[in-house]
């Protein structure tokens, strides 16, 4: 029986973007994606989530597990803290937006430029990497933080090429790094791009969940037929 992945949207164009990286590298999986926009909408002006909004992703997250759901993974990066609430009282692996990003960049280094669409993201993931490197006895990240404005508008409204020169040009002018991040899910299309210029790695949300829950099903898969 295939592995069901149970999937929380919050914006369209994360969808696309998650579900060409399982078709890359984890097509047997079943993908099911669950898509409520309010949530983005229904977010403070500071893009901090009120208490109706953690109250509805964790809904979000226990509906996956009555819908059999084997791993969860949220796309959304700014629900990071209403994931984390929900996950502790469940037993299948849960994934926020961009643990694993942050799990994947400190194999490549300590010095970051993360680049987000949304004004709310680079705080969040820079404070996961700062977490990460304390709990993991990691070289404390050094980051250099862009927000590219209007990219977000220009790909809800379906401009994707629009979005990606703002993502590229933007990704362009880092510098000193060794890898750069990129926080939105939505930007996942646009690594290539980046990469065709860029001199060091370049590291997306979806590409390093979608491995990093492939991983975890195989690591399970063989150690029970060890046993």
């Amino acid at each position: 029986m295939a592995v069901r992945i149970g999937l929380i949207h919050s914006v369209l164009p994360a969808i696309t973007a998650v579900e060409s990286m399982f078709e890359k590298h984890w097509p047997e999986a079943q993908r099911v994606s669950i898509y409520d926009q309010s949530l983005y909408i229904d977010l403070n002006s500071d893009r901090t989530m009120p208490p109706k909004v953690m109250w509805r992703v964790q809904n979000l997250v226990n509906h996956c597990v009555a819908a059999d759901a084997d791993a969860i993974l949220c796309t959304g990066s700014l629900f990071g803290k209403a994931i984390e609430t929900a996950r502790k009282e469940i037993d299948i692996p849960v994934l926020t937006s961009f643990e694993a990003l942050v799990e994947t960049a400190f194999m490549v280094g300590n010095r970051f430029a993360l680049i987000a669409t949304d004004p709310g993201t680079n705080k969040l993931l820079n404070q996961d990497l700062q977490i990460y490197a304390k709990r993991n006895k990691k070289p404390t990240p050094q980051t250099e933080a862009v927000f590219v404005d209007s990219a977000m508008k220009l790909i809800s409204a379906g401009d994707q090429k629009g979005h990606d020169t703002l993502v590229v040009n933007a990704a362009a002018k880092t510098k000193d790094c060794d890898a750069i991040l990129l926080g939105q899910f939505s930007m996942g299309p646009t690594k290539p791009l980046i990469e065709d210029q860029a001199k060091i790695p370049v590291l997306d949300a979806p590409e390093s969940a979608v491995l990093k829950l492939k991983n975890i099903f195989e690591n399970k898969t063989q150690s029970e037929q060890e046993v």
